[in-house]
């Protein structure tokens, strides 16, 4: 999946002056020179000035990386030579150490058949695919042993348990948790999803990147605790 978004960005990047008048180092410099508050206000300026999300989306992303492209040196990077082991003398024997306390474990790494049944979700969401990634991405800032794995028909969220779900259409994303027997309102509604089980009880219906804000993440936190904490 990785490869086919360097593919993307790099299509992307080749006709940006083409399509928009200004090369990558332009639209950095212009969204730099307005100071934005968040995310949200650099795509919606972006979509103002001609921009369709998606490619909006990708430009502030490049943006909030620095202004380098997100995938640029992975084509270039190449493993290192291995190297013989230096003969070394026998360490003198030092007292062990107190162990520390336990690291959180490492999200799971998908097989290369999880990775083309995530594909294939992805592929469903057409034009909503860059906001599943900054979905995705805000939900890893929150949660850092997030592990995002595709089930039938969804993408099932776990660290380890599950606690949230998304499911991609062409109209739309559907973000549910496992919130339990919390009140129904503003902005979640009982879920309504394909492929997830009952314990995910409360759904979200995401359109536009301004949804993605402090109180859905608080909320994505607090389903987490409530599963994993």
């Amino acid at each position: 999946m990785a490869r086919d978004e360097q593919e993307q960005e790099q299509e992307f990047l080749a006709d940006l002056e083409a399509r928009t008048g200004r090369n990558l180092a332009d639209w950095m410099t212009l969204i730099s020179a307005h100071d934005f508050a968040d995310k949200n206000e650099i795509i919606d300026w972006l979509r103002g000035q001609g921009i369709p999300f998606a490619r909006a989306s990708w430009l502030e992303r490049i943006h909030s990386n620095g202004g380098r492209p997100i995938y640029a040196g992975n084509a270039q990077t190449q493993p290192a030579e291995p190297r013989q082991p230096a003969l070394q003398a026998k360490p003198v024997s030092s007292p062990r150490a107190a162990p520390g306390p336990k690291s959180a474990p490492a999200p799971r790494i998908l097989t290369e058949h999880e990775k083309a049944d995530l594909e294939s979700l992805l592929a469903a969401a057409k034009g909503y695919r860059p906001l599943y990634h900054l979905l995705e991405a805000e939900i890893r800032s929150a949660v850092v042993d997030l592990s995002a794995v595709p089930k039938p028909g969804y993408v099932s969220l776990g660290a380890p348990r599950e606690f949230a779900a998304i499911t991609l259409h062409g109209s739309e994303l559907r973000l549910g948790l496992d919130l339990g027997d919390r009140a129904f309102g503003a902005p979640f509604q009982k879920a309504r999803m394909r492929g997830p089980g009952p314990a995910i009880t409360h759904m979200l219906v995401l359109t536009d990147a301004r949804q993605i804000n402090a109180e859905l993440v608080n909320l994505i936190k607090a389903a987490n605790a409530r599963v994993n904490g």
